[in-house]
C-alpha cells in the first residue's frame, strides 16, 4: 500500500512527516500535518472495494476530535485537538 500523501501547505496544513503505525492490529500509514500549534494525525489504509466513497463522519473522544471517511479506495481517520470545522476542512482536501 502506497499512501496518497499530498502537501496542503498552501491551504494552511503543512506536511510534517509520516510513519507506519498500528490501528486495531492493522498496519497503517500515519501522515502528520500541522495547523498553527495543533498536530493532526491522518491514519490511512486500503478500504474494502465494495465500501465505495463515504462522506466525512465526525466524533469526539477524550478531548480529541475525529473525522473518518473513505475516498478512492482509501480509508482515512483524522485525529487532533484541532476544532472540528478545521479538521473537516482538511478531510475535504484528502
Amino acid at each position: 500500500f502506497a499512501p496518497p500523501v499530498k502537501s496542503f501547505a498552501a491551504e494552511g496544513f503543512p506536511l510534517i512527516g509520516g510513519r507506519v503505525d498500528y490501528v486495531d492490529g492493522r498496519r497503517v500509514a500515519a501522515i502528520v500535518y500541522k495547523r498553527r500549534l495543533h498536530v493532526i494525525n491522518v491514519f490511512m489504509w486500503p478500504a474494502p472495494a465494495a465500501a465505495g466513497d463515504t462522506p466525512p463522519l465526525a466524533a469526539s473522544r477524550n478531548g480529541y476530535n475525529l473525522v473518518s471517511l473513505a475516498k478512492s479506495g482509501v480509508a482515512y481517520w483524522l485525529a487532533s485537538d484541532l476544532n472540528l470545522d478545521e479538521l473537516r476542512q482538511l478531510a475535504g482536501l484528502m
